[in-house]
């Protein structure tokens, strides 16, 4: 159609042909030749990168003048490794892989979790990490750190766009085709109904603690600028440093077709197992990260408490013949620490 003298259209793929949602607006003036492609998912994406770094510069600044106590750190840290098994066990081993099965009680209580890491929506989250997957450091991968170019600039640059970039660039958004199995799921449709609820609460109920424990208001800001926006601030980082870094420095020690790696500092700063990002990658539907002696899964620990329980069933896990056939691939093969 056409209003004063400009067309509007939607796009419902991106540059590579890919389905995706929300479209994409184009609006072009026949007269002067000129085409514009809003993408309101770039947009979004950008304003919330934007309110989560000046909540963290906030925290920052609140916390420098008043100081911060052991229980500011114990509950950031506590609210950091629950939102935390939201990711993990919720988005990314249930929901992506599907390495156990969940009732609906749980798997709401897992998405409302992850919400609060303010890592978008279900859908969305499940659907550029199946096609991360697809993709693994190739082209189409939404978030691979590969350099195009030489020189440490260029590594730069494709660590910043490996590790944040990408998700202000339009490739953060909904690929349909990678999730067409979850549509029709009651719990993802719930979950995702009231995203904007759970992340409101990521922020309220850490700052309801903060001030029962202080008894005063200025406790309340504490808990919301500490447990809350700093919290998604050092969420995201963790979350974004196992695609950059998680593809660049650690440990192979099984061979696949991409770069991935076991990072231990990555690991540190997830709190859950996410680092073992090499572990993953080769037994992608495996309910459990920690494959090898010595490493460190507390997702795995809490999933198989709630298996005991009878909460979770259907867990996944390789038998030690595999685990150690892939091992012995990647000796043999030369793959080692990166």
């Amino acid at each position: 159609m056409s209003f004063w003298n400009l067309r509007f259209g939607v796009e419902f793929t991106d540059r590579e042909g890919n389905r995706r949602w929300p479209p994409i607006l184009v609006v072009t003036v026949p007269t002067a030749g000129y085409r514009m492609r809003i993408d309101t998912m770039q947009l979004a994406s950008i304003f919330n990168l934007i309110i989560v770094t000046a909540g963290a510069l906030a925290a920052a600044f609140w916390f420098s003048d008043r100081g911060i106590t052991l229980f500011d750190i114990t509950l950031l840290l506590t609210t950091q490794f629950l939102v935390g098994l939201g990711i993990t066990l919720g988005y990314h081993r249930l929901f992506c892989h599907k390495a156990f099965s969940a009732g609906r009680g749980v798997s709401i209580v897992l998405g409302a979790l992850a919400a609060a890491s303010m890592q978008g929506k279900i859908m969305t989250w499940v659907s550029v990490h199946r096609k991360h997957h697809h993709h693994s450091d190739e082209v189409g991968d939404p978030h691979s750190p590969k350099s195009a170019g030489e020189g440490f600039v260029a590594a730069l640059l494709a660590f910043l766009d490996g590790h944040v970039g990408w998700t202000v660039s339009g490739r953060l958004c909904n690929y349909t085709d990678y999730v067409r199995d979850l549509r029709r799921d009651e719990a993802i449709a719930f979950a995702d109904r009231y995203y904007w609820l759970w992340v409101l609460m990521g922020w309220l109920i850490p700052g309801l603690i903060s001030a029962a424990w202080y008894g005063s208001w200025p406790g309340f800001v504490s808990g919301v600028l500490g447990a809350g926006a700093m919290r998604v601030f050092l969420q995201l980082q963790a979350t974004w440093a196992v695609n950059s870094l998680g593809h660049l420095w650690g440990s192979r020690p099984f061979v696949t077709k991409d770069d991935s790696r076991n990072n231990p500092l990555v690991n540190a700063m997830t709190l859950v197992g996410e680092g073992l990002h090499n572990n993953h990658h080769a037994f992608q539907w495996s309910a459990k990260f920690s494959l090898h002696k010595g490493e460190i899964d507390p997702g795995f620990w809490v999933l198989r408490v709630l298996a005991r329980t009878g909460l979770v069933w259907d867990v996944k896990i390789p038998g030690p013949d595999l685990i150690e056939a892939r091992g012995d691939a990647a000796g043999h093969s030369g793959a080692g620490a990166g």
